[in-house]
């Protein structure tokens, strides 16, 4: 019994020596476990460390500056054929100028009105409002009473006068052969006074050429090249002398009618340089006439000023802004031509700026004013080479590129 009892003990002691190994090799193992880990942890805080020192790769086509970064990189042959043009900014005096609301006109002394001068019905009209006239085109025909009258009065003493010039003057008497001659003059001019024209007058006398009308019709021609802005009458309408049937106009030029206050109108002088302002563009003009006389219920002269429309940009009764130089001299300023400014995608004003390798980039700036074809630009240092002409195309080079102007 006491062996079998030493055995027993003995078994016990084994296996409890047993348990606390396997605690004593569990603890280890985590522990070992944990500092693993941490190791990895720490190499992984250093991987990171060294790509977050190391600097970011750089973008082809952006610059840390911004704008400054876009070049545009063309031959001097390619600038020239695309009228680019290069010039140092530096400071200019413009002269002072005065912009004030104005209103478009039709050149009074490029137009005419188409009128009889005796009472006639409207037979036929053969040109309408807004159609384009030649000189000798036919506008409208008429009856009247007073012409069918001195037609006869031609034909007959036409007829007199052809006789008595054939008989000669052996046969008639000088008071007679006077006489004849004066009334196929007179009969001729009676004609010619009522509005025909000479080849309608030389019609109705000639045996050879055939009735150009019936008698007592006549047409009235376009005296002048232009539109017709006025047709105010209808077919078979009874006309007055001096009616207005016809108001023609040659739109190559207008009037452009700018109200100045008293003083302003005493610095403008005629001859000098007029800028007209419209929603699409502008127009250069001259003055042409400052009124002597002050406008009874504005107060204020009106200033004439004469400008180009070749382009039928200016309409009669239009409203336009006009800007008038007035003489005086200002501050030196640092301006540019207006063509040198282009806007960017995001609507900022921008003018390109050449650097010393040739490059070309587009420079941010604010517009102060403008004062004739100039702008007063800030935002760009005084001697920069800039392009004054040619931005446009400088503008869509660089959109071919791929490159955003303002570089967001």
């Amino acid at each position: 019994m006491n062996q079998k009892f030493l055995a027993a003990l003995v078994g016990l002691i084994l296996i409890v020596s047993l348990g606390m190994y396997a605690v004593i090799s569990g603890e280890q193992g985590t522990a070992d476990g944990d500092d693993a880990h941490a190791h990895a942890d720490e190499a992984d805080h250093d991987e990171s460390s060294d790509h977050a020192d190391s600097p970011a790769p750089q973008v082809d086509g952006h610059d840390e500056e911004g704008e400054g970064g876009q070049e545009l990189i063309l031959a001097a042959e390619s600038l020239s054929a695309a009228g680019v043009r290069i010039e140092v900014l530096a400071p200019v005096v413009l002269s002072n100028s005065i912009t004030v609301p104005a209103e478009i006109k039709e050149n009074a002394y490029n137009s005419s009105i188409v009128t009889p001068r005796v009472p006639a019905i409207v037979v036929n009209r053969h040109k309408r409002l807004s159609e384009t006239v030649e000189v000798g085109d036919p506008l409208v025909t008429l009856f009247s009473r007073d012409v069918a009258d001195a037609e006869g009065e031609l034909l007959v003493a036409d007829r007199e006068w052809r006789r008595v010039r054939r008989l000669g003057r052996e046969v008639v008497s000088e008071r007679r052969y006077l006489e004849a001659q004066v009334a196929r003059q007179q009969a001729e001019a009676q004609l010619l006074s009522y509005g025909l024209g000479q080849d309608a007058v030389d019609a109705i006398t000639s045996s050879k050429e055939p009735r150009a009308h019936s008698l007592g019709e006549f047409t009235l021609l376009a005296g002048q090249v232009g539109v017709i802005i006025s047709d105010n009458f209808r077919d078979g309408e009874l006309i007055e002398p001096g009616q207005k049937l016809f108001e023609i106009v040659d739109l190559d030029s207008v009037w452009v009618i700018a109200r100045l206050e008293i003083d302003d109108a005493n610095t403008v002088n005629v001859g000098g340089r007029a800028w007209v302002r419209y929603e699409n563009g502008t127009q250069k003009g001259v003055v042409e006439q400052v009124r002597s006389t002050v406008d009874e219920e504005t107060r204020t002269v009106d200033v004439r000023i004469l400008a180009s429309n070749l382009d039928r940009n200016l309409r009669p009764g239009q409203f336009v802004q006009a800007e008038v130089e007035n003489g005086a001299n200002g501050e030196p300023v640092l301006a540019v031509p207006s063509d040198a400014l282009v806007r960017s995608p995001d609507g900022d004003w921008v003018i390109f700026e050449q650097d010393d390798d040739g490059g070309l980039k587009p420079v941010e700036v604010e517009r102060q004013r403008v004062i004739g074809e100039w702008t007063v630009i800030e935002g760009i240092r005084e001697g920069a080479s800039i392009a004054v002409s040619g931005a446009f195309f400088l503008q869509s080079e660089l959109a071919k590129g791929g490159f955003d102007i303002h570089n967001h």
